[in-house]
């Protein structure tokens, strides 16, 4: 034990106010070792200012209260060290997350240009294997997981390779305009096999299509979707029908990985695209 000293006292060495003193207290993280009982006042001991230290450390560093109050009540070493690792890992992943924000951010700052790379392409007919529904947007990260690994594996099935496997996307724009609308992943139907439960045969019909592959996963897509729309306008006549995304290089191991996202914006023709 080393020497006992008022709260006014504490607080100057612990850089802790008054008030986030009383609340550690209120919580049970940092007990002032003496309350007198006439006039209330908190009195702490001079060994405690290391632990006030780590706590206002943590507290700078976004640390939960929780994560605080069990990495100063445990003795384990391993359990100390596995809240730390934990929380030195959230804060490397919101770090990068806002170094991304900063780099979109900086995109803002000039006007979007429409990359020379667009072009207008048909596609024919397609059979495909399709799975939709319809979504708010805030569900389609965790929808889309879930449904590109199932049309996958169901291809894998049927045809014993999924290497060459391509998934697709179509978008109503209701999912843009109102938060809330169709959606649907498809895949090219194997020959000669029929689909699983759960999985529709359908055949997309041809349509022309203004297309900008952008690149990496999905981070900046909007960018893009942005000088996609602009060019289209500009330029062609656009379409009312859905969206749709061809998602290329993801394998195996990583279905949900690409390495780059076809956006195609539907586009009218003066000639009708050949079956």
């Amino acid at each position: 034990m080393g020497a006992r000293v008022s709260i006014g006292d504490f607080a100057v060495m612990s850089s802790l106010s008054r008030k986030a003193l009383r609340h550690y207290h209120d919580i049970g993280i940092l007990e002032p070792v003496h309350i007198d009982a006439h006039s209330g006042y908190r009195f702490y001991d001079t060994s405690q200012v290391d632990h006030a230290h780590i706590i206002r450390r943590f507290r700078f560093l976004g640390m939960s209260i929780p994560d605080i109050k069990a990495l100063l009540s445990t003795e384990d070493t391993k359990a100390r060290t596995e809240i730390i690792t934990t929380h030195l890992e959230q804060m490397e992943a919101q770090l990068q997350h806002t170094r991304d924000t900063v780099g979109a951010l900086r995109e803002l700052l000039s006007p979007v240009q429409a990359p020379a790379d667009i072009e207008v392409r048909v596609e024919p007919a397609l059979a495909v294997w399709t799975i939709g529904t319809t979504l708010e947007t805030s569900e389609i990260d965790s929808w889309f997981t879930v449904t590109v690994r199932k049309l996958r594996d169901a291809v894998a099935a049927a045809s014993g390779d999924q290497s060459e496997v391509v998934p697709g996307g179509l978008y109503d724009r209701a999912l843009f305009l109102e938060s809330s609308g169709r959606a649907s992943l498809f895949v090219p139907a194997p020959q000669s096999a029929r689909p699983p439960s759960g999985i529709r045969a359908q055949l997309l019909p041809p349509a022309q299509f203004a297309v900008l592959t952008h690149s990496g996963g999905h981070e900046g897509i909007d960018r893009s979707y942005a000088a996609l729309g602009t060019f289209t306008n500009e330029h062609l006549i656009s379409d009312q029908g859905p969206i749709r995304e061809h998602y290329i290089g993801g394998t195996r191991s990583e279905p949900t990985t690409f390495t780059a996202t076809e956006i195609c914006w539907p586009v009218f023709s003066t000639t009708p695209p050949q079956e």
